[in-house]
């Protein structure tokens, strides 16, 4: 059994394990060690290639510049929130593969790190969220932002995901926005978002449950 302890995108120090193999003593045998570091490709950049999580932190990064004071452009923040709504709309409908891979006998023989919804969704809204500050526009826009993601859910955990940030996102404008229809204004789009996962989450949840 091969334990994989990074996955694409992740930095790897030098002489640190890429893998775990049990039984120990295989791994020097028929040259395994050396077949399954030659499974992995190592470079001095991250680049697209099977590493979703570096195309949606080059969007939270152009957002979280953005809001910053001395640029201060909430329409490009805005803008790059409506293009990480689409892929987790997108990642909602999929399936998330499983950390483990089997063999044709269907015995274990590959453990990875994989992704998760929730990882992604976090990388994705956290940031903004926490430098979107006084802006009602960006606060707004997140708020919607879950709402239609909130749609095209099709895994009852991934409610509670959404919920989370939507109860986060709403607790920091009651804290950072001065002016009250602003508040307001976050109020109602919080309360649709609500609405929204709560029929959501009877749609995927069984009867019965």
């Amino acid at each position: 059994v091969i334990q994989v302890t990074h996955r694409a995108g992740h930095y790897v120090v030098a002489g640190s394990p890429l893998a775990r193999v049990w039984p120990a003593d295989r791994a020097a045998k028929d040259g395994l060690g050396d077949r399954v570091n030659a499974a992995f490709v190592v470079g001095n950049q991250r680049t697209p290639g099977q590493d979703v999580e570096f195309a949606v932190q080059q969007l939270v990064e152009i957002a979280v510049r953005a809001l910053s004071p001395g640029v201060n452009d909430p329409f490009t923040a805005i803008a790059c929130i409506d293009r990480l709504s689409s892929a987790l709309y997108c990642l909602a409908h999929r399936e998330m593969p499983s950390a483990h891979r089997l063999d044709e006998q269907h015995r274990l023989r590959v453990v990875l790190q994989p992704l998760s919804f929730a990882g992604i969704t976090d990388l994705a809204l956290n940031q903004i969220r926490q430098h979107a500050g006084r802006s009602a526009a960006v606060t707004i826009r997140l708020l919607e932002a879950l709402e239609v993601v909130a749609s095209g859910i099709c895994r009852d955990g991934d409610v509670e995901i959404l919920q989370r940030h939507a109860d986060m996102i709403a607790r920091g404008a009651r804290d950072s926005l001065p002016e009250e229809n602003d508040r307001q204004a976050v109020n109602d789009r919080y309360d649709a978002v609500v609405d929204e996962l709560r029929r959501t989450r009877r749609s995927v949840t069984p009867p019965g449950e």
